[in-house]
């Protein structure tokens, strides 16, 4: 039996990893096709969305590697001869490079590959390719544009033509919402996979600091960073994520996982009764959304009720003024000390460097230099608001960081969870205040798509002037949002909302992949030879 003659095996924008196991396991296909039919697919539409930045020349190879396994042994779990890609900051030991979009780190490498890409690998994936992204994670200049970066060029989202894609994890959004692979792995520092996710209309998981090991990853922050999976469902997400997550030698922050065995986060992905649970939401900032916004948000807060959820209003952060009135200067200090210590260090373990960077200050003298990297026309501000942070004096800087950890958690998040007895916060995506208390305190966020600006919306432009942040089709999404190690909950919330609207399924990308895994097999090949010569060309 084949997929062309299946009627089971959905279109790759909606194939779900539940679909591609039974297609695999029933010899519908082999994942050899499948890379095949993947790569076809980037090919097709990546000169338009410039999502993936170089793709694994081993990964035929490797499919028909677990091909074999499969027939002689069975497979290893859902994951087995499945595609993900990987943003380009997560380092991986094969022929690709880790570069956070950038040519100063073209051919470095570590010594050992990150926790995240090993975990993977042992789960049977196929690393497909590396995602573009906004370079340096977004955290070199302040008038950049997300997406961009000098080695992939400006990745554009998926819903109208020159779409800001949001940042940082930018093409995994993007490559994941035009089905150029099951799913993509993210990171996210401040909304760097909660962002990209609603703007992609795709489900982001931004775990709790700690639950994924960060080991291998090119860090901007030791206290924020996290990792996370970025897919087309919940479930999928969940399942991708119970695979990552766990205690790792190499990072000291998940010896904080409060658990011995890593939930079975898929397994909660079963109906939609929320009976029980308390969501509290926001009041203040709403008012100032768009109307279309606001419209949805009331939307999702009744079909969450008639899930069994009890929703509770005006639950707002004690310090939202105190946040406010901080000078912005001063906030952003915390994050920059962080990079300068954090970048340091990678700089520093490097196993091979070719161009013996060390520090911060060799990347900035690097950068200013480089035609190609587009400075002084995209700054290094970022990168000079750290040097100036690394000289505080240890006392200031401690005080800045308490105060921010008070107002992020205390009285933030944690504060209104407890004084209301929540199990969990909703707010929309477009309010970045919470996104950034979470991140400040290291919790997790999970987003699902929410709505559309409707066809009257007025367009309006990103900072830089060159790619559209709002207008109409533009998606934007749902927030959900817990204290530490509760993304079970968060994941049930999720998957509940998810299920009863089928957003993602109102609209389309502009602009879709034709190769189908049919196409594949109505041209495959019979013989071993002639499959070889078409890897070798």
């Amino acid at each position: 039996m084949s997929a062309s003659n299946d009627p089971q095996v959905p279109k790759l924008i909606d194939i779900t990893l539940q679909d591609i196991a039974a297609a695999l396991d029933n010899g519908f296909f082999s994942s050899e096709q499948l890379v095949h039919a993947y790569l076809k697919r980037i090919s097709e539409v990546d000169t338009t969305f410039n999502s993936v930045l170089e793709v694994n020349g081993d990964a035929i190879q490797i499919a028909r590697r677990l091909d074999e396994e499969r027939r002689q042994s069975g497979r290893r779990g859902p994951l087995h001869g499945v595609p993900i890609l990987l943003k380009d900051n997560i380092h991986t030991a094969d022929n690709m490079s880790t570069t956070a979009g950038s040519l100063a780190l073209l051919d470095a490498r570590l010594q050992h590959e990150a926790t995240v890409a090993t975990k993977l690998r042992k789960a049977g994936a196929i690393l497909l390719g590396k995602t573009n992204m906004s370079e340096w994670a977004n955290f070199r200049s302040e008038n950049s544009s997300g997406g961009w970066s000098a080695r992939g060029q400006q990745c554009v989202g998926p819903y109208c033509p020159l779409q800001d894609p949001s940042g940082s994890s930018s093409g995994s959004g993007v490559a994941t919402a035009l089905g150029l692979a099951l799913a993509s792995i993210g990171t996210e520092t401040d909304g760097s996979i909660t962002h990209p996710a609603g703007k992609s209309n795709i489900v982001g998981i931004k775990p709790t600091v700690g639950l994924v090991a960060r080991d291998g990853v090119i860090p901007i922050s030791e206290i924020q960073d996290t990792i996370g999976p970025m897919a087309r469902t919940v479930k999928d997400a969940a399942e991708i994520l119970t695979i990552i997550a766990g205690k790792s030698e190499f990072d000291k922050r998940t010896q904080l996982i409060p658990f011995e065995v890593i939930p079975d986060y898929g397994a909660l992905c079963q109906d939609t009764n929320l009976s029980g649970l308390r969501i509290g939401v926001p009041n203040e900032g709403i008012q100032d959304m768009p109307l279309s916004v606001i419209e949805k948000f009331d939307y999702a807060k009744e079909e969450l009720k008639k899930s069994g959820a009890e929703i509770i209003e005006n639950v707002d952060f004690a310090c939202l003024k105190e946040w406010d009135d901080w000078d912005d200067v001063e906030n952003f200090s915390i994050l920059c000390a962080d990079f300068k210590k954090a970048i340091d260090g990678y700089l520093q373990a490097l196993d091979v460097n070719p161009k013996n960077f060390r520090t911060l200050e060799d990347l900035i003298t690097w950068t200013e230099n480089q035609l190609e990297e587009e400075y002084p026309s995209r700054d290094t501000e970022r990168w000079h608001s750290a040097l100036r942070a690394a000289d505080l004096p240890p006392e200031e800087l401690l005080r800045r960081r308490e105060k921010s950890l008070r107002c992020s958690k205390d009285d933030g998040i944690l504060g209104a969870l407890t004084t209301n007895g929540l199990d969990a916060l909703l707010y929309p995506c477009t309010d970045k205040h919470h996104i950034t208390f979470a991140a400040r305190a290291g919790y997790p966020i999970i987003t699902v798509p929410l709505g559309f600006y409707p066809s009257h919306t007025k367009e309006a432009k990103n900072k830089r002037g060159n790619l559209i942040e709002v207008g109409p089709g533009v998606p934007f999404c749902l927030c959900i949002i817990g204290k530490a190690f509760s993304e079970e909950v968060l994941i049930r919330i999720a998957y509940a909302f998810e299920q009863l609207t089928q957003v993602r399924n109102q609209r389309q990308p502009f602009q879709v992949p034709t190769t189908e895994i049919r196409n594949i097999l109505a041209n495959w090949p019979t013989k071993q030879a002639e499959r070889d010569d078409r890897v070798n060309n």
